[in-house]
């Protein structure tokens, strides 16, 4: 017996306020090409839509035309970091073009063609991405740590920064990098170098949401960009890094991690490059190594001591603006 091909799963999401086509058969003649789900959404609840999709784990994201230009935006801002490998298309007003042109007799016809068109091109779209994510994968990710490298964040981050200006979001932004790098290279090789960095990396993922954008710059340098938002203060996002990266290494480890972190704040109201907002935070991280560096001339620990004897959990935040 022939085997039955597995379709492609399609999710369609359409505003709940609004009648679209695509939700109510229009695309009954694609269906022996895709699995097509729908999701009526509420616009007013964001972050429960991004989980929903999240959850259902479609093939491919399909972005019905009730939906506004804003909201599409955002949604696939969110979605690229959650979701990096997942092809997104926003579907054309078909059925307004249906109405339009009804005054032709031809709305009926044209109905079921359209949209078996519009899955076929999604589907022939959909099997060509194969190469190009895995490109895209090796040109945005860092292949030590998972997280986003240089390029990649600077792409994310800058359509973040463009949201917030056009929106009035405040954003935060974290520079750090990882504390006695070199002492640990030096005294077990480079192999427990990377070893520590894959770790900071897992505390950062840990400490931080999907959806914040963070990256490893280069080397044990490490950036976040995330919306600021009321009961989730800087300082106890950092604090809960320090937690994480303390308690990740194990008992048996001859070292506990912990970062230098500085601290830059983005005002829509008087916006800054991405550029200035990263040398902002970058004169937050060396201000932290300074005090430290304080700490240390006064005889807190020795010199050649490990990571873990760093005592400054301080923050160093560049002024605002």
């Amino acid at each position: 017996m022939k085997k039955k091909p597995t379709l492609l799963k399609a999710l369609v999401v359409s505003d709940i306020r609004e009648n679209s086509w695509f939700l109510g058969g229009g695309f009954h003649e694609a269906t022996d090409l895709m699995d097509i789900t729908a999701l009526r959404v509420n616009m007013r609840d964001f972050h429960s839509t991004v989980c929903e999709i999240v959850q259902q784990s479609p093939d491919v994201l399909l972005l019905d035309s009730t939906l506004p230009s804003p909201f599409v935006v955002r949604m696939a801002v969110h979605l690229r970091d959650k979701m990096p490998n997942l092809p997104i298309f926003l579907l054309p007003d078909i059925y307004g073009a249906l109405v339009r042109s009804a005054e032709t007799d031809d709305a009926a016809n044209d109905a079921p063609v359209t949209a078996d068109t519009v899955a076929r091109t999604i589907l022939y779209t959909h099997g060509r991405l194969g190469l190009q994510r895995a490109l895209l994968q090796m040109a945005l990710r860092d292949d030590l740590t998972g997280l986003h490298n240089r390029r990649g964040f600077i792409a994310l981050a800058t359509q973040q920064l463009t949201w917030a200006r056009d929106t009035g979001q405040h954003m935060v932004m974290f520079f750090a990098d990882l504390d006695g790098l070199k002492w640990i290279n030096d005294r077990y090789g480079h192999g427990e170098g990377d070893r520590a960095i894959s770790l900071a990396a897992a505390c950062i993922k840990e400490t931080f949401r999907r959806f914040d954008v963070t990256a490893r710059l280069s080397g044990d340098e490490f950036v976040a960009l995330i919306m600021e938002e009321a009961g989730r203060s800087a300082e106890s996002i950092c604090s809960r890094l320090q937690s994480n990266l303390a308690a990740c290494t194990g008992t048996d480890s001859p070292y506990k991690l912990s970062m230098s972190i500085g601290v830059a704040h983005f005002d829509p109201d008087n916006p800054v490059t991405l550029q200035e907002l990263m040398k902002q935070a970058d004169i937050g991280l060396y201000e932290h190594k300074r005090k430290d560096r304080l700490t240390a001339s006064k005889g807190r620990w020795p010199s050649s001591a490990p990571p873990e004897l760093n005592p400054s959990n301080n923050l160093a935040t560049a002024p605002r603006g």
